[in-house]
């Protein structure tokens, strides 16, 4: 049978994914802020102050850990509406 050689790059891409943030979607984060946004939204709907169409988003204060990590010129594009750029 042929000898398998590691993938050079396997070290570095185990050290990334053991320092990376879990994303705010990933089940690795425990699908905490999914729930949190479904509890708002109902809550929302039931005070009436959400109807129709509108939808719950999810917000910074949902998810800490990764709202701690925007940096200030993050805050600064969101401020001045220019996300795009």
């Amino acid at each position: 049978m042929t000898e398998r050689k590691p993938h050079p790059d396997n070290e570095l891409i185990e050290r990334m994914q053991e320092d990376s943030m879990p994303t705010a979607q990933g089940s690795t984060s425990g699908g905490n802020v999914a729930r949190a946004v479904g509890s708002r939204a109902e809550l929302h709907r039931a005070e009436g102050t959400l109807t129709g169409d509108e939808v719950e988003t999810a917000t910074g204060s949902d998810n800490p850990a990764q709202n701690e990590r925007k940096g200030d010129k993050t805050f600064d594009k969101i401020r001045s509406g220019r996300q795009d750029g």
